[in-house]
């Protein structure tokens, strides 16, 4: 009993440490604010920074139109005539019906 006690004393500590870094370790990974809550807000980082990319890039071709639109005239009479229909003075503009399809 003498050999099982002092040998339980020198490996008590190291049993106790084991405990606590599996303890700490467990409240880790399953834990609020853990290892998997970090996953997912990196993977919501990798989501947001791609959305971002587009978005940059959305606005940028808005900002080159907008530009167009203010100091390009022939940008703005294509875009007229293409979106509403209008024709210059002088053009004439024929509009054929289209046919239906024989039934």
């Amino acid at each position: 009993m003498g050999k099982l006690s002092r040998s339980f004393r020198r490996e008590w500590p190291s049993l106790i440490l084991a405990i606590v870094v599996l303890a700490l370790g467990l409240n880790c990974l399953i834990a609020p604010r853990g290892l998997r809550d970090l996953l997912v807000l990196r993977r919501h980082r990798v989501h947001s920074e791609r959305a971002r990319q587009e978005l940059r890039a959305e606005q940028a071709a808005l900002e080159i139109e907008v530009r167009k639109l203010r100091s390009d005239d022939r940008y703005l009479q294509s875009l007229i005539r293409r979106e509403l229909g209008f024709a210059r003075q002088d053009e004439l503009i024929y509009r054929f019906e289209s046919e239906l399809p024989a039934r």
